[in-house]
Parts: structure tokens; C-alpha cells; sequence
């Protein structure tokens, strides 16, 4: 006869196991977070040349441009018109719906033309 968790002659003793603390919990998710972030590719020269084509286009057509850039081991996606091209501190300045956005030239993985839809 097997019987559930509150009747005589179960093992109450380890069903308090199924526990998990809270700071179990947390390193268990920092752990996860960990194995699921992505190096940062690196762009080569050639790839920097066609960038560079795209950006001088765009720049002076006012088109918009996909940005998708690295950061923390995560890929993030900011939608803008490229403003300013700033070599000295190495980042673009984008105009987008919230402002302006500066984006590092080390963070930038891909740059392609947006078409609102």
C-alpha cells in the first residue's frame, strides 16, 4: 500500500530537501547567466572597409541603420541615424527615437540599413 506524504510511514525527514534557498537559487542563476553569454566576435579589416562604405552612405542619404553591438556577453540592437563619427573617442553618435546614443567602435558586431516596416 503506498500512501501520500501525510499518512503514517512516509519519509517525511527528506521532503524538506525539495527546498531550494534563496541564495541557492541566486548562484544557480548567476551560473546559468554565465553559460549562456556569447563571446564578442571580432570584425576583420575587410569587414571594417564594408562597414565603413555602408556608414558613409547612409550618413549622407540620412538613412537609418541597425547597430547591433556586444556588451557583457550579450547582443543588443539600437535602431538610428548615424550623426557623427567621433575617431578621437572612438564611438558613433547616433540619433534615435530616445536621443542620442554613443556606441563604442569595440562594442560594434554588425551595422545594416533599417527599413521600417
Amino acid at each position: 500500500m503506498k500512501g501520500n506524504k501525510l499518512t503514517p510511514g512516509s519519509n517525511m525527514r527528506w521532503e524538506s530537501s525539495r527546498m531550494i534557498l534563496p541564495e541557492h537559487r541566486e548562484q544557480w542563476l548567476k551560473h546559468q547567466e554565465k553559460h549562456n553569454k556569447a563571446k564578442k566576435p571580432e570584425l576583420d579589416p575587410q569587414r571594417w572597409e564594408e562597414l565603413e562604405w555602408l556608414l558613409s552612405d547612409a550618413m549622407r542619404n540620412n538613412d537609418s541603420l541597425r547597430f547591433t553591438y556586444w556588451q557583457d556577453g550579450l547582443f543588443f540592437e539600437v535602431i538610428g541615424v548615424c550623426h557623427y563619427i567621433n575617431h578621437a573617442q572612438q564611438q558613433f553618435h547616433l540619433m534615435t527615437q530616445d536621443g542620442v546614443h554613443y556606441l563604442s567602435f569595440h562594442k560594434l558586431v554588425n551595422v545594416d540599413l533599417y527599413k521600417a516596416q
